[in-house]
Parts: C-alpha cells; structure tokens; sequence
C-alpha cells in the first residue's frame, strides 16, 4: 500500500486530519520515491537496450555469414 497515497487520501476525507507540514513532508518523501524509481526504470531500459543491440549485432552477422551476402553492400546503401 502506498502511504503516500493514504495520507492523501485521508486529507481528503478530513481536510483538518493532516497539518500543512505534514503535506509537505509527504509530497517530498512522495517525490523522492518516485524519482528513485524513475531513475531505477531509466538504467534497466538502458540496460535492456544495451542488451538489444548486442543481441542485433550478433543476429545481424549471422545473417550475413549464413546468407553469404556482402555486408558492406548494405553499408554503401546506408551511407547514400
């Protein structure tokens, strides 16, 4: 359960049940949390698209071993 919610929530049944000071110190703590783990889900999807492209390259020269194309073909293509 997400206490920061809660208290919200309980402000909003009870508008005198939770001081100004305690808001604020919600919102802080709330905000805190959040970009912990904003910044946690950032470098796994770093990480992820990391591991993709390793992943396309591995699959993209097998390809071309398995197919016997020229790659730099592609690359000239690429490069027009």
């Amino acid at each position: 359960m997400n206490k920061h919610i809660l208290l919200a929530m309980k402000w909003l049944d009870d508008k005198d049940s939770v001081s100004k000071e305690e808001l604020e110190e919600n919102k802080r703590a709330a905000y805190a949390a959040y970009a912990d783990a904003a910044a946690e889900a950032y470098a796994e999807a770093a990480h992820a698209a990391y591991a993709a492209a390793e992943a396309a390259d591995y699959w993209v020269d097998k390809y071309f071993k398995e197919s016997g194309e020229d790659k730099n073909e592609y690359l000239k293509e690429l490069n027009k």
